[in-house]
């Protein structure tokens, strides 16, 4: 008996390439689970590569969607104006009221120019010790001095600026460059006038409040301070002007629709807001003509540009997420279903692009339209949107502004106590009934009654101490001094204590302020603070005798500020 099987078979003498049989059998085990590993990767670069595709697609969606949202998009304005050489509008912001502006202008604003003496050389030594530049109302005499007897008005909210000179810049260079470096709003420069040497020229702010006063102290120990020599020869202030006064400060004036007003400079941002005006020469009795409109054509087409920007996202992302035809090697037609259309996050988000497309959109009560489909933009069976023209023109010549509130962000309130000063990405679209149970407050502090050589109007504080410190907010301030001067009335002497508060550094630097007030009915100076809730409080940590006995500031503890409560749609809510 012979015994034989398979092994024995392939055996050495058999014939039978046994490595190559057996390197075959291993590829073709191998193949089935290749095949599955190569398919998958195929498609995760191909799903990683249409990923892009909607990726790029939705940015171009996304751009077209952020032109409407942001303020330029439909709140853009047009303007017609008079040609005119003496006021020209510049700029155009979207918040300025649509109508028509006549305006007039009658006087130009101007600069406080002074100047020196003559000097040979700009290095020429000027003298030693500090200027004191005071801001206000300048009165000069025909020759350029200014008047002894009520030439000068202090503004009281100015801060005075001390110049120094010393050895290190003890000449017109130095004096020009220390003057400049200050930026105080003071420009110095040094003319050469081609007779008589180099002058200095002194150039304040435009506007008849801008004006200088320059008081010397000169170095050295007889200094004369008013006299022609030294650094008094840039004095200019009741006692003696060294320096004379070319060219007096002065508002602009205009008139607009019959109102006369004024500014301080020729470039104008506050008249009208939203209008930004320069005024370039005067033309007394001549009107000149602004209409301002809604830039509707504007707005339109960037609604177009969107909805064209819409269809050509779908266009883009079909052949990843839908299903598209192409022919095949033989010509025909074979239909290819992309990479992500079962996939869930593709799927997920174009569900969402459109349901916002589609939806009406929520806390729009107050306006003739709540859908993109109530102004004329259909959806059409393939999923691309069109526009009725002729329902969508409606809607812009009819309901332009209810149109803004359908694309741009809106908000509204019923109750003027209550103002929504900011949202974001995050916050829910709809209505929301907030009641509020606890009204919130500033922090206070209540002077006491005016007394001691208090004296309005005209009041001259000379050789009293008006020294006092704070704490406002919770930051306490440095030692704060209220200036020698006279006070015209309660007013005044309220806008300067104000001004020493807020101007501390300690106070700026923590973002707090007061207001100052006079109480008529309690004869008193009344301090608020700015700031809203529990941790709004004024104090007054110290105070001199003067202060406290003639101004009634006392060290005394403020009234505590109180922080708002009530509830959102039910919901407990708190704030400051």
């Amino acid at each position: 008996m012979i015994d034989n099987n398979i092994i024995q078979s392939l055996g050495a003498g058999s014939g039978i390439d046994t490595a190559n049989l057996t390197k075959q059998l291993t590829e073709i085990e191998r193949a089935a689970p290749q095949n599955r590993i190569d398919t998958k990767r195929d498609k995760a670069e191909t799903q990683i590569s249409d990923f892009g595709l909607v990726s790029n697609a939705m940015a171009i969606l996304q751009d077209a969607a952020n032109v409407l949202s942001e303020p330029e998009g439909l709140f853009s304005k047009s303007a017609s104006f008079t040609q005119s050489s003496a006021l020209v509008p510049v700029e155009l912001d979207t918040d300025v009221q649509a109508g028509t502006y006549t305006f007039t202008v009658e006087e130009v604003a101007s600069s406080q120019s002074l100047t020196s003496t003559s000097f040979s050389d700009p290095s020429d030594a000027v003298g030693e010790g500090v200027l004191t530049f005071r801001f206000g109302n300048a009165t000069a005499d025909g020759l350029g001095a200014m008047l002894a007897t009520d030439g000068f008005s202090q503004d009281l909210e100015a801060e005075e600026v001390n110049i120094t000179i010393d050895s290190t810049n003890n000449s017109l260079e130095g004096l020009r460059d220390a003057i400049n470096d200050a930026e105080v709003g003071v420009q110095a420069s040094i003319v050469n006038d081609g007779l008589n040497g180099y002058v200095l020229q002194i150039t304040a702010e435009s506007g008849s409040n801008n004006e200088l006063e320059i008081s010397v102290v000169e170095a050295g120990g007889s200094p004369s301070n008013n006299d022609s020599a030294g650094l008094s020869r840039f004095t200019f202030n009741e006692t003696a002007s060294q320096l004379t006064q070319q060219q007096g400060g002065r508002d602009a004036e205009l008139t607009i629709n019959g109102l006369t007003v004024y500014r301080e400079s020729n470039t104008i941002d506050d008249i009208v807001e939203g209008l930004q005006l320069d005024v370039l020469e005067s033309d007394p009795g001549t009107p000149i003509t602004i209409t301002i409109t809604d830039d509707k054509a504007f707005a339109e087409q960037n609604i177009r540009d969107f909805v064209e920007a819409y269809n050509i996202f779908l266009e883009a992302i079909t052949p990843a997420t839908g299903t598209t035809e192409r022919e095949d090697e033989d010509g025909d037609k074979e239909k290819v279903i992309g990479s992500l259309a079962n996939d869930a996050l593709a799927k997920s988000m174009l569900s969402q692009i459109k349901t916002v497309i589609s939806s009406a959109i929520p806390g729009l009560a107050d306006s003739s339209f709540t859908s993109m489909g109530a102004i004329g933009i259909r959806t059409e069976l393939d999923g691309t949107m069109s526009i009725d023209n002729e329902t969508f023109d409606k809607a812009f010549d009819e309901h332009f502004e209810d149109i803004q509130k359908l694309f741009a962000p809106h908000t509204a309130t019923s109750d003027n106590s209550i103002y929504i000063n900011s949202y974001n990405d995050n916050t829910a679209a709809g209505e929301y009934e907030i009641t509020a149970t606890t009204t919130p407050s500033r922090g206070a502090y209540a002077g006491g009654a005016l007394g001691g050589i208090t004296a309005f109007p005209n009041f001259d504080t000379t050789g009293q101490v008006y020294e006092f410190t704070l704490e406002v907010n919770g930051t306490a301030t440095d030692t704060i001094t209220l200036a020698e001067a006279v006070y015209a009335d309660h007013d005044a002497m309220a806008a300067a204590i104000q001004a020493a508060i807020n101007t501390d550094s300690n106070v700026s630097d923590d973002g707090s302020s007061v207001t100052v007030a006079y109480d008529s009915d309690n004869n008193r100076f009344d301090i608020v603070s700015n700031k809203y809730g529990s941790s709004s409080q004024i104090s007054i940590l110290t105070a001199h005798t003067d202060i406290e006995t003639d101004l009634g500031l006392a060290v005394a503890t403020g009234t505590q500020g109180t922080t708002t409560a009530g509830t959102v749609n039910g919901t407990a809510g708190f704030g400051s």
